[in-house]
Protein backbone atom coordinates (compact mmCIF):
# COMPACT_ATOMS: atom_id res chain seq x y z
CA UNK A 1 0.00 0.00 0.00
CA UNK A 2 2.91 2.41 0.71
CA UNK A 3 5.27 3.34 -2.10
CA UNK A 4 8.91 4.44 -1.96
CA UNK A 5 7.88 8.10 -2.38
CA UNK A 6 5.64 7.81 0.71
CA UNK A 7 2.50 7.76 -1.36
CA UNK A 8 -0.35 5.49 -0.38
CA UNK A 9 -1.86 3.58 -3.27
CA UNK A 10 -5.24 2.02 -2.58
CA UNK A 11 -6.24 -0.60 -5.15
CA UNK A 12 -9.65 -1.23 -6.64
CA UNK A 13 -11.41 -4.16 -4.98
CA UNK A 14 -12.20 -6.68 -7.72
CA UNK A 15 -14.62 -8.45 -5.39
CA UNK A 16 -16.65 -5.30 -4.68
CA UNK A 17 -16.71 -4.21 -8.33
CA UNK A 18 -17.76 -7.71 -9.44
CA UNK A 19 -20.61 -7.65 -6.92
CA UNK A 20 -21.70 -4.24 -8.25
CA UNK A 21 -21.69 -5.56 -11.82
CA UNK A 22 -23.75 -8.61 -10.83
CA UNK A 23 -26.13 -6.29 -8.98
CA UNK A 24 -26.56 -4.21 -12.14
CA UNK A 25 -27.26 -7.34 -14.19
CA UNK A 26 -29.81 -8.51 -11.61
CA UNK A 27 -31.70 -5.21 -11.77
CA UNK A 28 -31.62 -5.24 -15.58
CA UNK A 29 -33.16 -8.72 -15.52
CA UNK A 30 -35.79 -7.46 -13.07
CA UNK A 31 -36.47 -4.52 -15.42
CA UNK A 32 -36.92 -6.85 -18.41
CA UNK A 33 -39.17 -9.12 -16.33
CA UNK A 34 -41.30 -6.12 -15.29
CA UNK A 35 -41.63 -5.05 -18.92
CA UNK A 36 -43.03 -8.40 -19.99
CA UNK A 37 -45.23 -8.81 -16.91
CA UNK A 38 -46.67 -5.27 -17.07
CA UNK A 39 -49.63 -6.36 -19.22
CA UNK A 40 -50.33 -9.46 -17.09
CA UNK A 41 -50.67 -7.77 -13.71
CA UNK A 42 -53.62 -5.69 -12.51
CA UNK A 43 -52.29 -4.07 -9.34
CA UNK A 44 -50.59 -1.05 -10.98
CA UNK A 45 -51.20 0.84 -14.23
CA UNK A 46 -49.32 -0.75 -17.13
CA UNK A 47 -47.64 2.54 -18.05
CA UNK A 48 -46.21 2.89 -14.52
CA UNK A 49 -44.78 -0.63 -14.51
CA UNK A 50 -43.25 -0.15 -17.97
CA UNK A 51 -41.78 3.23 -16.96
CA UNK A 52 -40.19 1.62 -13.89
CA UNK A 53 -38.82 -1.21 -16.02
CA UNK A 54 -37.30 1.23 -18.53
CA UNK A 55 -35.77 3.29 -15.72
CA UNK A 56 -34.36 0.12 -14.19
CA UNK A 57 -32.82 -1.03 -17.47
CA UNK A 58 -31.34 2.39 -18.32
CA UNK A 59 -30.04 3.25 -14.85
CA UNK A 60 -28.45 -0.10 -14.07
CA UNK A 61 -27.41 -0.66 -17.68
CA UNK A 62 -25.44 2.58 -17.47
CA UNK A 63 -23.53 1.14 -14.50
CA UNK A 64 -22.24 -1.95 -16.28
CA UNK A 65 -19.72 -0.32 -18.65
CA UNK A 66 -18.03 1.78 -15.94
CA UNK A 67 -18.04 -1.33 -13.75
CA UNK A 68 -16.14 -3.33 -16.37
CA UNK A 69 -13.77 -0.40 -16.92
CA UNK A 70 -12.99 -0.43 -13.19
CA UNK A 71 -12.64 -4.20 -13.14
CA UNK A 72 -10.28 -4.50 -16.11
CA UNK A 73 -8.80 -1.00 -16.25
CA UNK A 74 -6.65 0.96 -13.87
CA UNK A 75 -5.75 -1.03 -10.76
CA UNK A 76 -5.21 1.94 -8.40
CA UNK A 77 -8.40 3.51 -7.09
CA UNK A 78 -6.81 6.26 -5.03
CA UNK A 79 -3.36 7.72 -4.46
CA UNK A 80 -2.66 9.82 -1.38
CA UNK A 81 0.71 11.56 -1.47
CA UNK A 82 2.50 14.77 -0.44
CA UNK A 83 0.74 16.78 -3.17
CA UNK A 84 -2.82 15.68 -2.51
CA UNK A 85 -5.39 13.03 -3.35
CA UNK A 86 -5.79 11.41 -6.77
CA UNK A 87 -9.31 9.97 -6.70
CA UNK A 88 -9.96 7.42 -9.47
CA UNK A 89 -13.11 5.99 -7.91
CA UNK A 90 -15.61 8.06 -9.88
CA UNK A 91 -17.62 6.81 -12.82
CA UNK A 92 -16.22 9.26 -15.32
CA UNK A 93 -12.81 10.86 -14.98
CA UNK A 94 -10.38 10.92 -12.12
CA UNK A 95 -9.99 13.96 -9.90
CA UNK A 96 -6.92 15.44 -8.21
CA UNK A 97 -7.47 17.40 -5.00
CA UNK A 98 -4.48 19.47 -3.87
CA UNK A 99 -3.84 19.61 -0.12
CA UNK A 100 -3.80 23.42 -0.37
CA UNK A 101 -7.46 23.34 -1.45
CA UNK A 102 -8.62 21.01 1.32
CA UNK A 103 -10.10 22.53 4.47
CA UNK A 104 -11.11 19.32 6.20
CA UNK A 105 -13.03 16.06 6.15
CA UNK A 106 -16.19 14.66 7.67
CA UNK A 107 -17.73 11.22 7.50
CA UNK A 108 -21.48 10.74 7.18
CA UNK A 109 -23.77 7.74 6.79
CA UNK A 110 -26.51 7.59 4.21
CA UNK A 111 -28.51 4.50 5.07
CA UNK A 112 -25.68 2.04 5.80
CA UNK A 113 -23.13 3.58 3.41
CA UNK A 114 -20.39 5.74 4.89
CA UNK A 115 -19.31 8.65 2.73
CA UNK A 116 -16.32 10.91 3.30
CA UNK A 117 -16.99 14.57 2.60
CA UNK A 118 -13.97 16.59 1.45
CA UNK A 119 -14.38 20.28 2.23
CA UNK A 120 -12.49 22.49 -0.22
CA UNK A 121 -11.88 26.21 -0.74
CA UNK A 122 -12.37 26.06 -4.52
CA UNK A 123 -15.86 24.51 -4.91
CA UNK A 124 -16.89 26.69 -7.86
CA UNK A 125 -13.70 25.86 -9.76
CA UNK A 126 -14.26 22.13 -9.22
CA UNK A 127 -17.91 22.32 -10.29
CA UNK A 128 -17.17 24.30 -13.48
CA UNK A 129 -14.70 21.62 -14.71
CA UNK A 130 -17.52 19.08 -15.03
CA UNK A 131 -20.26 18.40 -17.59
CA UNK A 132 -23.60 20.21 -17.21
CA UNK A 133 -25.31 17.16 -15.68
CA UNK A 134 -22.48 16.58 -13.23
CA UNK A 135 -22.48 20.30 -12.38
CA UNK A 136 -26.14 20.03 -11.31
CA UNK A 137 -25.34 17.03 -9.10
CA UNK A 138 -22.30 18.75 -7.56
CA UNK A 139 -24.25 21.96 -6.91
CA UNK A 140 -26.89 19.92 -5.10
CA UNK A 141 -24.17 18.22 -3.04
CA UNK A 142 -22.68 21.64 -2.25
CA UNK A 143 -26.09 22.88 -1.13
CA UNK A 144 -26.91 19.85 1.05
CA UNK A 145 -23.50 18.88 2.47
CA UNK A 146 -21.42 22.05 2.07
CA UNK A 147 -19.02 20.48 -0.42
CA UNK A 148 -19.19 19.11 -3.97
CA UNK A 149 -16.64 16.38 -3.24
CA UNK A 150 -17.52 13.10 -1.59
CA UNK A 151 -15.66 9.81 -1.54
CA UNK A 152 -17.24 6.42 -1.01
CA UNK A 153 -14.85 3.54 -0.49
CA UNK A 154 -17.32 1.12 -2.10
CA UNK A 155 -14.96 0.09 -4.90
CA UNK A 156 -11.73 0.34 -2.91
CA UNK A 157 -9.84 -2.31 -0.95
CA UNK A 158 -10.20 -0.31 2.26
CA UNK A 159 -12.94 0.45 4.74
CA UNK A 160 -14.45 3.94 4.96
CA UNK A 161 -13.21 4.36 8.53
CA UNK A 162 -9.64 3.38 7.63
CA UNK A 163 -9.67 5.67 4.56
CA UNK A 164 -11.00 8.54 6.67
CA UNK A 165 -8.20 8.04 9.21
CA UNK A 166 -5.57 7.94 6.43
CA UNK A 167 -6.92 11.12 4.85
CA UNK A 168 -7.07 12.93 8.22
CA UNK A 169 -3.50 11.92 9.10
CA UNK A 170 -2.05 12.95 5.72
CA UNK A 171 -4.00 16.21 5.85
CA UNK A 172 -2.55 17.06 9.26
CA UNK A 173 0.97 16.37 7.93
CA UNK A 174 0.31 18.52 4.83
CA UNK A 175 -0.98 21.38 7.02
CA UNK A 176 2.25 21.39 9.03
CA UNK A 177 4.36 21.65 5.88
CA UNK A 178 2.11 24.33 4.42
CA UNK A 179 2.86 26.77 7.27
Amino acid sequence: MYDSDHSIKIPISNRKVTLLIFGCFAFIIIGVFLWFEADNQIRYPVIVVKAISIACIIFFGAGILPGFKKLFGQRVGMIIDNKGIQDNTGISRSRFIDWSNIEGFNIISIRSTKIILVFVNNSDEIILKESKLTQCILRQSQKIYGTPISIASGTLKISSDRLYTLLQNRYEIAKKFKK
